[in-house]
């Protein structure tokens, strides 16, 4: 069966974030530089969403290829394992130089 993937970001994603955004963010260079936060994480999300199809497609490879080793197996999901840290590790930095760039309640509206 084909692989289950993560979704993608959409114009209509990136247009409700800067929507967001503009109406509980006053202050234009607080604004910009959410949006473009925002925008590094609908690539990151992307980008992982990609990792994770070709993970799938690997391990695919490698079902119907009989001559495939358990050691090709742990390869492929070690490959991908490093990957997702290095990826996450971006998303949480991220995350972090938003919730730096507002207040506590503006996070509250961001994220409601």
């Amino acid at each position: 069966s084909p692989p289950l993937l993560l979704p993608t970001t959409t114009d209509e994603t990136a247009a409700k974030l800067n929507a967001t955004v503009d109406k509980h963010i006053a202050d234009a260079q607080r604004a910009s530089r959410l949006k473009q936060l925002g925008q590094q994480l609908f690539a990151l999300q992307d980008s992982l969403a990609r990792e994770v199809a070709g993970l799938s497609e690997g391990a695919t490879a490698l079902h119907v290829n009989y001559d495939s080793t358990k050691e090709d197996a742990r390869q492929l999901v070690g490959d991908f394992m490093q990957k997702r840290n290095v990826a996450l590790a971006q998303y949480r930095d991220i995350i972090f130089a938003m919730r730096r760039e507002v207040s506590a309640e503006e996070w509250k509206a961001l994220n409601q």
